[in-house]
């Protein structure tokens, strides 16, 4: 408050000044200017007629001008030969036009005077109302860390002090306890330790039984891919295919063999691939499911991962992806869409022969959070993608213009594939999905709300588990 009071004392200093100079100037000003309103002649002045062959003036035929501006006429022969000068008249106040520009010079001082005046006062009041607002930002934060800070002392105190009654407690029960109880705690204690031990060793047991049916299991898988690959191998073929190219033929193969082979069409495609769907629907696992598949199968790893859960409540299933990279917070992810852009567009340029994917989870917020970057990011997946060899997979609430960037339907429609999941009760995810648009038939027409199912193996632990030492059957 002392500081306030010593800032208006001072602007009310500064306009006392100034309200004397002003005042003083417009007193000035006004009184100098005064002569020019009265009747007296300011300059000097000539009586003058016209006439003829130097024939007298009479009354009529005199004319009275300025000196200087009939000096100025005469100038002009024909003017000069019929003008006679009769007398000069000399000005009653020959000073009143330098009073009166004094004048005028004295009032635009004034005016000039209040107006710096005014905004060097206006600009004074917003820096000290800017400095008061920080000070007390500045006192708040440090009210609010003492408080924290005492808050988190009571507490540590608090537990500190548990803790040795609670100690105290114990031995006190300690020193009351008789021999025989004291013998029969040692017994008890040694015996729960020896079946803590045997548990431990049981736990080993069965881990290591577990370990030798995986290999045994990932063994007998080995040797029926062999038998399968080497009966569909041409007799004239002496191609060599290694285990991990086993893995992917098989996959592949009942992929195609599902349903006409949409699944593989949809996965092997480089169009934007984005899965709509209520809660509980499962396309967070879908997604990672396609996403495998696209990594081990074409040798497409995920670049990039763009999910505000990424390491919240989704980290179990994305952890399988093993993202090179991860966008979580706000800016973050503003920051993973405008690199999107920029990538796109340098791999267009490269002609990349190699994929990788990205992958956006719950766009629908991201739009909104984000704003323009967002919208960039979609607007360029519908063409760049594509040409920059880059699956995109993105999940989102429903395929409405709120889901989606305005004006985006109909490129929607022409360049993305949307996969909607469904689920009866909100928490268990159904076989049943459906194609909205994005398929075509071998003719080239597009095929739309094309009703589908999933295998029951499509399922991303599964899958991850087929290329790493447990292969599936592929039974559904």
């Amino acid at each position: 408050m002392e500081e306030i009071e010593q800032f208006n004392q001072r602007l009310k200093a500064e306009r006392q000044i100034a309200t004397f100079a002003i005042g003083t100037l417009l007193i000035g000003g006004l009184s100098l200017t005064l002569p020019l309103w009265n009747d007296a002649t300011k300059y000097s002045e000539t009586l003058f007629c016209f006439t003829g062959n130097n024939q007298p003036c009479k009354g009529e035929q005199i004319k009275r001008g300025i000196s200087w501006m009939i000096e100025q006429e005469r100038r002009n022969f024909t003017f000069d030969a019929h003008v006679k000068t009769l007398r000069i008249l000399p000005a009653e106040s020959p000073a009143a036009p330098l009073y009166g520009l004094a004048g005028t010079v004295a009032l635009l001082s004034a005016y000039a005077g209040s107006k710096t005046l005014t905004d060097s006062q206006e600009k004074a009041i917003h820096s000290q109302l800017s400095l008061l607002k920080v000070k007390a930002l500045e006192n708040d934060l440090i009210v609010q860390n003492h408080l924290e800070l005492t808050q988190f002392s009571k507490q540590q105190q608090s537990a500190v002090t548990k803790q040795a009654i609670a100690r105290n407690a114990t031995e006190t029960i300690e020193a009351m306890k008789s021999l025989n109880e004291s013998a029969l705690d040692e017994i008890n204690g040694r015996m729960q330790g020896e079946t803590a031990l045997k548990s431990h060793e049981l736990n080993l047991s069965e881990l290591d039984k577990q370990i030798i049916d995986n290999r045994l299991a990932a063994a007998k898988a080995t040797k029926e891919l062999n038998k399968l690959q080497d009966s569909k191998q041409d007799s004239q073929t002496s191609t060599q295919v290694s285990p991990d190219e086993q893995l992917k033929n098989t996959l592949i193969d009942a992929l195609k063999n599902h349903e006409d082979g949409y699944l593989w069409k949809i996965i092997n495609s480089l169009k934007p691939l984005w899965l709509i769907g209520n809660q509980g629907s499962g396309k967070t696992y879908t997604a990672t499911a396609i996403a495998l598949i696209r990594k081990y199968c074409l040798d497409a790893p995920i670049h990039q991962l763009i999910d505000r859960h990424a390491t919240g409540d989704n980290a179990d299933v994305w952890k399988l992806l093993d993202a090179a990279s991860k966008a979580e917070s706000e800016d973050e992810i503003s920051l993973a869409f405008e690199d999107c852009c920029e990538r796109w567009l340098t791999r267009i340029k490269q002609k990349p022969t190699t994929k990788q994917q990205v992958i956006c989870d719950e766009f629908t917020n991201l739009k909104s959070l984000c704003g323009e970057s967002a919208i960039a990011f979609f607007k360029m997946s519908l063409t760049d993608t594509r040409k920059a060899k880059e699956y995109l997979l993105g999940i989102t609430h429903n395929a409405t213009n709120e889901s989606f960037p305005d004006g985006t339907a109909s490129a929607r429609k022409s360049g993305t594939v949307l996969l909607e999941k469904f689920s009866a009760n909100g928490e268990t995810p159904l076989k049943r999905v459906v194609v909205r648009y994005g398929l075509v038939d071998e003719q080239g027409n597009n095929l739309d709300d094309v009703e589908k199912t999933l295998p029951n193996w499509f399922h991303p632990e599964k899958i991850y588990q087929h290329f790493n030492g447990k292969p599936l059957s592929f039974e559904d």
